[in-house]
Order: C-alpha cells, then structure tokens, then sequence
C-alpha cells in the first residue's frame, strides 16, 4: 500500500510540474494602459509597429502619421487636471525595454515631450489646458513599437 501511495504522488507531482513547462508565453508587442491617478485608464491603440516574435516571426504595421492622429482623436478620451500624474502599465513584459519616450500633440499640431520616469513609468500630463493625441514609443530587443492615445486636459 505505502509503495500505491508514493508511486501515486510521484505521478501526481510530475503530473503537475509537466504543465508548468508546457506553457506558452506571448511575444507580441504589448498592451499599453495609459491611467491617470490609478482611477480612470485606457488602452493605447497601436499604430507603427516593427516587431519580432515568437521564432523570430517578424510582425509589421504601418500607419501614415496623419491617419495615426486622426485614429487616436477617435479613440475612448482620457479627461485629465492639468500636471495630473500619469502611468503606463504593460500587460506583458517579454522583451527588454533599450528606450521608452512619450509626446503630446496639441490640436494645433505643436508638439511636447513628455518625460517619463523609467523606474516606475511615470510621466506628468501638460499644464495648458486643451485636447491632445498622447504619443509612447517603446524601443525593446525585440524591435519597435508606436502607441498613441487622446487626451483632453480640463
């Protein structure tokens, strides 16, 4: 009985420790949230893309800056107080991040860096109030990603 029982547990362990070395891990760019005060967050729409994936399967998507613009106007609006501070969270984080920098254009086409604290991705909103496209770009070793979001500072 005591040798059912350990041949038992022994297959039960290997069992168990099988699926843990059978998972799949996603090497897609990743999901941005863009929140502000841990309240209110949206989803960044990807525009420009240079990606390379799982086995080196390269994923591309270009978007014109003018149709990238004019598809974050169309997007959920993130409403802001002005030097409200900003966070981006990652859904996954398979890759190593060489560079991440952020900027805002305003509806009159100027645009404003954003600096981001890369410790905790932190970043405050602009001062001047008004409506603006939120632009992340995100450089990694395993390629290239363009994100971009609309913000209005009230």
């Amino acid at each position: 009985m005591k040798v059912f029982i350990k041949l038992s547990l022994f297959t039960f362990i290997i069992v168990g420790l099988s699926g843990c070395i059978g998972e799949e891990y996603d090497f897609s760019p990743p999901t941005i949230t863009l929140s502000a005060s841990d309240v209110v967050d949206v989803e960044l729409k990807e525009t420009n893309v240079d990606w390379r994936g799982e086995e080196g399967k390269q994923y591309r998507k270009e978007t014109n800056t003018r149709n990238g613009i004019n598809g974050a106007k169309k997007q959920q609006q993130l409403a802001v107080a002005p030097e409200t501070q900003g966070n981006l969270r990652f859904d996954s984080e398979d890759f190593l991040v060489n560079d991440i920098s952020s900027y805002i254009i305003s509806s009159s086409n100027a645009k404003q860096d954003i600096r981001i604290n890369e410790q905790d991705r932190t970043f405050t909103f602009p001062r001047k109030k008004g409506n603006y496209v939120y632009v992340l770009e995100l450089q990694t070793d395993r390629g290239y990603a363009q994100y971009v979001g609309n913000v209005v500072v009230k």
